[in-house]
């Protein structure tokens, strides 16, 4: 399991060194766990800064288990419950065309939270 865990943050850490923040708004539609990574997926429907086509789409937002010393975490705010209207602040990984995730881990100010509107 550790190799796999290598593999996967060298993947994702040289995704990140090409990518950047972004902030959406949306609906979290349902939480998820994999190995070595767990978070939200949520509808965008608002750009805040970002490539406009996120907008009517599913994104993945996550933390990995990465080493918080050299990676920071961002947040997940362990109160979102699916339907809620969320918030996210991270780093925009591009799958391919028009396929995102975000990434929240690099930084303290990345969060997923939800907003009151």
């Amino acid at each position: 399991m550790i190799p796999y865990l290598l593999i996967m943050a060298i993947i994702i850490f040289a995704c990140h060194a090409h990518a950047e923040d972004v902030r959406v708004d949306g609906y979290a539609v349902e939480q998820f766990q994999r190995i070595g990574a767990w978070g939200w997926i949520v509808s965008v429907d608002n750009i805040i800064s970002g490539p406009s086509d996120m907008a009517g789409n599913r994104t993945t937002v996550y933390l990995t288990s990465a080493n918080p010393e050299e990676y920071p975490p961002g947040f997940i705010d362990p109160n979102i419950a699916p339907g809620d209207r969320v918030s996210v602040q991270g780093q925009l990984e591009t799958i391919e065309p028009g396929e995102y995730d975000i990434l929240l881990v690099g930084s303290k100010d990345y969060y997923i939270k939800p907003t009151s509107s």
